[in-house]
C-alpha cells in the first residue's frame, strides 16, 4: 500500500516538475533584457530536480513490476551527480539573487565549485565501483571508504545550502522570496539527509531495498521542493537588476551629472577645501536642475533596494502619479504585471501607499540626502 502510495507522488512530483520547466522555458522572454545568471541557476536547478524525479519513478515503477531492486552503475552515478548539481544550481540561484558585494561571493563560488567537483569525484568511485547492483558494499576497507565518502557529501551539500542560506538570506528584500528560498532550502536538505542515510543503509546491508522503498519520502520531498519552486517562479521578476553604472552608460547626461557630483562629494570629503580655478579651465557646470536631481534620486533608490529596471521604470511613473493603467499603457504592458510590479516596489521600499513613495523620495531624510 505504502509503495503504491510513494509511487503515485512521483508522478504528480513529475507533472509539477515539468510545469516548473514549462514555466522557465516561458521565461525565455526575459532572456534579452534579464539576469541570466539568475534565470540559468533556476533552470538547471529545475532540470536536476526533474531528473531526479524520473530516476526514482522509473526505478519504483521497475520494482513494482518486477519486485526486483537493481541498477546499474551509471544509473548510480547519474544519482549522486543529480544530487549533486541541484545543490551547486541552488546555490548559484541564491548568490545571484540576494545580490552580495563581488568580494564575498567570489569566495563563496570557489568553495561551492571545489567542494562540488570533490564530491563528484568521490562518489564516481563510491557509486561506480565500489557497489554492486543493489548499492551493496562488502565488508571491509572500501565499505569503510564508501561510508566516509557518503558522509562527507552529506556534510558537504547540507553546508553550501545552509551557508548560503544563511548568509544570503538577510539580503532577500522581498518577504515572499525570502520565505520561499527558506522552506525550499530546508527540504533540499531533508531530501539530501534522507537520502545519504537510506544509501548507508543499503551499502551496509542492514536492510534489504524493498524494505525501505515502501516507506522511502523521496517522491512526496520532490513534490513540496516542485511545487514551492513553481511558487518562486511565479513570484520571481527576471528582469536584470537595475544599476546607475548601467543607467549612465546608456545616457551621456546622467554620466555627465554623475561625474560633477563625483567631484563634489570628493571636495566635500576634503573638508570643503578647493584648489583655485586655473585660468584656462572652463567655466562651472550650473547645479543640476530638480528634474535631474529626482532622477538621480530614483536611481539611487532603485540600486539601494535591489529593485529590477522594470521596476525603475513604474518607480517613476508613479511618483509623476500616473494610474496603473496609465502606466501599463506607457510601457506596453498589462495592468495585472504593473501591480505586481508596484507591490514588489512597495515590499522592498517597506511602504503601503503611493502617499507614502512620493514623501520617501522628496524627503530630506530619505535615501541619498535632502533634493
Amino acid at each position: 500500500m505504502f509503495g503504491e502510495f510513494f509511487f503515485f507522488t512521483y508522478i504528480i512530483a513529475g507533472f509539477v516538475g515539468f510545469l516548473a520547466i514549462l514555466l522557465a522555458a516561458l521565461m525565455r522572454k526575459y532572456w534579452a533584457s534579464g539576469n541570466k545568471q539568475l534565470l540559468a541557476a533556476i533552470r538547471n536547478f529545475m532540470l536536476c530536480t526533474a531528473f531526479i524525479d524520473i530516476m526514482y519513478f522509473y526505478l519504483n515503477y521497475d520494482f513494482l513490476k518486477t519486485g526486483c531492486y537493481t541498477t546499474t552503475a551509471a544509473a548510480r552515478v547519474l544519482d549522486s551527480f543529480t544530487f549533486i548539481g541541484q545543490v551547486y544550481f541552488w546555490a548559484a540561484y541564491i548568490r545571484e539573487k540576494c545580490q552580495l558585494p563581488q568580494e564575498t561571493r567570489k569566495p563563496m563560488f570557489r568553495v561551492t565549485l571545489w567542494l562540488s567537483v570533490f564530491c563528484l569525484l568521490t562518489n564516481l568511485a563510491s557509486y561506480g565501483f565500489f557497489m554492486d547492483d543493489y548499492y551493496y558494499v562488502p565488508p571491509g576497507a572500501l565499505r569503510v571508504l564508501s561510508i566516509i565518502i557518503e558522509i562527507l557529501l552529506m556534510i558537504c551539500l547540507a553546508f553550501v545550502t545552509a551557508w548560503h542560506l544563511l548568509k544570503a538570506l538577510s539580503e532577500l528584500v522581498q518577504k515572499k522570496i525570502r520565505t520561499l528560498v527558506t522552506v525550499i532550502s530546508i527540504f533540499i536538505t531533508i531530501n539530501g539527509l534522507w537520502n545519504a542515510v537510506f544509501s548507508l543503509i543499503l551499502m551496509t546491508g542492514t536492510v534489504q531495498p524493498p524494505g525501505d522503498l515502501a516507506m522511502d519520502p523521496t517522491g512526496f520531498l520532490l513534490l513540496l521542493i516542485n511545487l514551492f519552486t513553481v511558487l518562486l517562479i511565479y513570484q520571481e521578476d527576471f528582469f536584470a537588476l537595475f544599476r546607475i553604472e548601467e543607467a549612465q552608460a546608456g545616457d551621456p547626461r546622467k554620466a555627465k551629472e554623475a561625474e560633477t557630483s563625483g567631484k563634489s562629494g570628493e571636495a566635500r570629503q576634503n573638508g570643503g577645501s578647493r584648489e583655485a580655478p586655473s585660468p584656462n579651465a572652463p567655466p562651472e557646470q550650473p547645479q543640476a536642475n530638480p528634474e535631474i536631481r529626482i532622477k538621480n534620486r530614483l536611481d539611487f533608490i532603485a540600486q539601494s533596494h535591489s529593485l529590477t529596471q522594470r521596476e525603475r521604470e513604474v518607480l517613476e511613473l508613479a511618483y509623476q502619479g500616473m494610474t496603473n493603467p496609465e502606466i501599463a499603457d506607457q510601457l506596453i504592458i498589462s495592468k495585472y504585471t504593473v501591480k505586481r510590479h508596484m507591490h514588489n516596489i512597495f515590499e522592498k521600499l517597506d511602504i503601503s501607499t503611493r502617499m507614502e513613495l512620493v514623501h520617501l523620495i522628496n524627503s530630506e531624510n530619505g535615501p541619498g540626502g535632502p533634493l
